[in-house]
């Protein structure tokens, strides 16, 4: 299993209770995709805010976003955001 992805934003679906935090979509394949192809930035991350405007700047401009994640990518799991990166 990898604990990355790579993709352009496909969403960004902010929610609140009961698991309050932003989830993002990447255009990646089925096959790399965690459960319901969500990556869960959770709204206790330290830093939470930088990484949320991060996936949204990313998304406004079609930028690739790469996300690491706490652990391996399964499609049994929502995927938890450890840090994701933007290069230009």
């Amino acid at each position: 299993m990898a604990i990355r992805a790579s993709g352009t934003v496909e969403r960004v679906y902010v929610r609140a209770e009961p698991e309050a935090g932003t989830l993002v979509r990447l255009a990646i394949p089925d096959s790399e995709a965690p459960k319901d192809g969500y990556f869960r930035i959770e709204l206790g991350h330290p830093n939470y805010f930088a990484l949320y405007s991060l996936a949204l700047s990313a998304a406004i401009n079609r930028y690739r976003l790469q996300i690491r994640t706490k652990a391996d990518i399964s499609p049994n799991e929502t995927a938890l955001v450890s840090y994701m990166v933007v290069d230009w």
